[in-house]
């Protein structure tokens, strides 16, 4: 009798235990810095649809993302109220001199407001982080400082230096850093290694020896080498001889068809074409309708070759900056620009749409294959013209959704950074985009009011009309 007695006492006691433990642990909640609720997550890595998630971040990074948030007590709320959340933007070819002022215009030195000037170009547009590939050697200590001390007010910005050229006849551009042969390459490269630089981009008007020392050098202190390759005519080093090298990322969409007419009377067809239609080679506006040109070129004459060099591309497993909206401006309107060229007749206008159009079919071709295509503006109001990019990305066939991966997480692993921005995972940074209007209802929405989240604070919510 009384071990039965003892019995049920000590189960009656486990009883209690045991439902104390479950309230308790119910009850617990954790402390966190930031909570968004009710938010629909765009998962850039599938293109899925995540509904109803709760987003927790802590000290600037995603904690987890949970269906269930009430086990967490945030110091700020916000609730998305169904809203589309997005990774922020990555911009992966910028200059501060298109901001700052250009050759004779530029500063020797960046004043204290310059970071700010800089961020305001592109945080208000939701880009969180950028990749400076040229700027003058004299601000390089202060950009340095703004990358080695990343601040949530300001967008990211890594750099490469000055844009690595050989000797030639003129000044060069400012944001250019001259080597005169394969020693001061290694040396150079050398140099902004030891400073902290872990990206180098090498020019087209590299001679070969310098490129090659430089390439090499950079590629043995696993640094990020990008490649703007491709020239008129044949002087130059072409895509597929640097391929052997190993050189994956490059700049520039339209540079690709410098890299597909190896022929001498294809050149001069070309330009006899250009002249009949579009007169001299005299402005900047029509140095860039010749290069869509090519693309017209080639798809009448040379298909089959070109075509076989995206596949090359695609085997090699490439990644290229866009820079489209510049091309696109100069004879179409944007929902900020009016056509810069203001010579183009009406017939010349639709030759350039029609140009545009061949482009765009193989650009799209390129990301069918697998070719890693990310956002490079190249241009002052950098952060509008990505805004732009993603909603002509759309216009000519690219998925909404696509068009958002190409602006994050394919912009990160050019980069190398893609473990800590990119998606929305659990311990990445808090970089994101509230969408006030989703861009998966309407591309038009790219243009619409945002909340921008960087490194877990709210930044800003701005009309980008």
């Amino acid at each position: 009798m009384k071990t039965n007695n003892f019995r049920k006492l000590i189960g009656r006691y486990l009883f209690f235990v045991v439902l104390s433990n479950a309230f308790l642990g119910y009850s617990q909640t954790s402390n966190c810095d930031l909570i968004i609720t009710n938010a629909i997550i765009l998962e850039v890595e599938t293109g899925n649809i995540l509904k109803n998630k709760s987003i927790i971040i802590t000290a600037k990074k995603i904690e987890d993302i949970v269906d269930d948030s009430r086990h967490y007590n945030g110091v700020q709320n916000i609730n998305a109220a169904g809203k589309l959340v997005t990774p922020s933007f990555i911009d992966t070819h910028i200059h501060p001199t298109d901001v700052f002022g250009d050759r004779d215009k530029a500063p020797k030195m960046l004043g204290k407001n310059a970071r700010k000037k800089l961020s305001d170009a592109y945080l208000p547009y939701g880009v969180t982080t950028t990749l400076i590939l040229g700027q003058p050697e004299n601000w390089l200590n202060t950009i340095l400082d703004w990358q080695k001390n990343p601040n949530p007010k300001f967008t990211d910005h890594y750099t490469a230096g000055g844009a690595l050229i050989s000797k030639e006849k003129g000044k060069p551009y400012i944001g250019h850093s001259v080597l005169e042969n394969s020693k001061i390459a290694k040396q150079k490269v050398i140099e902004y290694h030891n400073l902290g630089i872990r990206h180098i981009k090498l020019y087209y008007r590299l001679n070969k020896p310098e490129f090659y020392a430089a390439y090499k050098t950079a590629d043995s202190l696993k640094m990020n080498v990008y490649g703007h390759i491709g020239d008129f005519g044949l002087a130059h080093l072409k895509i597929k001889e640097t391929l052997k090298l190993g050189l994956t990322k490059y700049e520039h969409l339209a540079m690709i068809p410098n890299n597909v007419l190896t022929q001498q009377n294809d050149w001069d067809r070309l330009d006899k074409e250009f002249l009949k239609h579009f007169g001299e080679l005299n402005s900047e506006s029509r140095v860039l309708e010749y290069l869509l040109e090519q693309f017209r070129y080639l798809d009448k004459n040379k298909k089959e070759a070109l075509e076989n060099f995206i596949n090359v591309l695609s085997d090699h497993h490439v990644s290229f900056s866009t820079t489209i909206h510049f091309l696109y401006q100069q004879f179409a309107s944007t929902y900020f620009t009016n056509p810069a060229d203001k010579t183009l007749t009406a017939k010349q206008t639709e030759r350039c749409l029609q140009n545009f159009e061949i482009f765009m079919k193989y650009v799209k071709q390129m990301h069918d294959k697998g070719v890693k295509i990310r956002l490079g503006s190249d241009m002052a109001n950098g952060g509008k013209a990505n805004v732009s990019e993603l909603m002509i990305l759309c216009k000519y066939g690219f998925s909404v959704a696509d068009a958002i991966k190409i602006a994050s997480l394919n912009g990160a692993e050019a980069i190398g950074i893609e473990n800590e921005v990119g998606s929305l995972r659990k311990g990445k940074m808090a970089n994101l985009i509230i969408w006030d209007k989703s861009p998966l209802d309407a591309i038009q929405n790219f243009t619409s009011e945002k909340v921008i989240i960087k490194g877990g604070d709210v930044y800003v919510k701005k009309t980008q009309n």
